[in-house]
């Protein structure tokens, strides 16, 4: 064998672990056909290792109530805090109160400007009526003078002046508003055909005093023909005027108002 003295006793080398006969040692390399040793003894088997036994799959069906809970919990919170956002944005800020508007009244409109008000809208025509009637007023008064020939270029100013004033005044009948009266547009018609009667009537009066003005007050075929023309317009008017007050004192008496003749228009 290998060599080494054993113990017969024991059976195998302490060296080479071969086994031992007939007490003495054995030579390494065994004659051809002698029997094979016996086999060797294996050593200890080494121990199985030991794994931690894997971890169990979360059950099928999603998460566990109380992360269902937790979720909850967490959403709700969130909603609430949105909530309160919404409204604090919403009043402003707790030391900003919010100014009050308060709607802006609209400026009363006048009586005469309120359509169906028939009171007011007679008020208004009785109102050109009576500045009408001073415009005659004041014609008359400077025609006297210049018949008297006194102060003939201060009353050919004034003939010219309600000459001004029928003008005014038929631009107001035109815009007044009649809507409201019974036969309004009748009122309106015939009113506005006397006053401009009375116009064209003023327009021949004052070519009749200008001659006059100069201080020649005789009467001259020209100044004759200007006053006939006046005295044709003048008739005209005294027409239409008849015409207006038949359709106007029906109206006028009914609202408190005082009915009118020809010579107070």
């Amino acid at each position: 064998m290998c060599g080494l003295e054993n113990n017969p006793a024991v059976g195998v080398c302490a060296r080479c672990g071969a086994p031992l006969t007939g007490g003495s040692p054995q030579v390494s390399g065994a004659p051809f056909g002698s029997p094979p040793p016996p086999p060797t003894q294996p050593g200890p088997v080494p121990p199985t290792p030991q794994f931690p036994p894997p971890a169990q799959p979360p059950p099928r069906g999603g998460p566990s109530t109380g992360v269902l809970l937790s979720l909850l919990a967490l959403g709700m919170v969130a909603l609430l805090s949105l909530a309160v956002v919404v409204v604090i944005v919403a009043r402003g800020r707790p030391d900003e109160p919010v100014a009050e508007t308060k709607p802006t009244a609209a400026p009363p409109a006048s009586p005469a400007a309120q359509p169906g008000n028939a009171r007011d809208q007679a008020t208004a025509i009785d109102a050109l009526l009576d500045r009408s009637v001073a415009s005659r007023a004041k014609l008359n008064g400077a025609i006297e003078r210049v018949r008297r020939c006194t102060e003939v270029p201060a009353a050919l100013e004034d003939m010219r002046t309600v000459g001004d004033e029928r003008t005014k005044q038929i631009a107001d009948t035109e815009a007044t508003d009649v809507s409201a009266l019974d036969n309004g547009e009748a009122v309106r018609s015939t009113l506005r055909a006397a006053l401009g009667f009375a116009l064209t009537a003023d327009a021949h009066f004052v070519s009749w005093a200008e001659p006059a003005a100069s201080g020649d007050c005789a009467d001259t075929p020209a100044r004759d023909a200007a006053w006939q023309r006046g005295q044709a317009s003048s008739k005209q008017a005294q027409t239409a005027k008849k015409q207006f007050i038949a359709v106007w004192n029906p109206i006028a008496g009914p609202l408190g108002l005082a009915e009118r003749s020809t010579d107070k228009i």
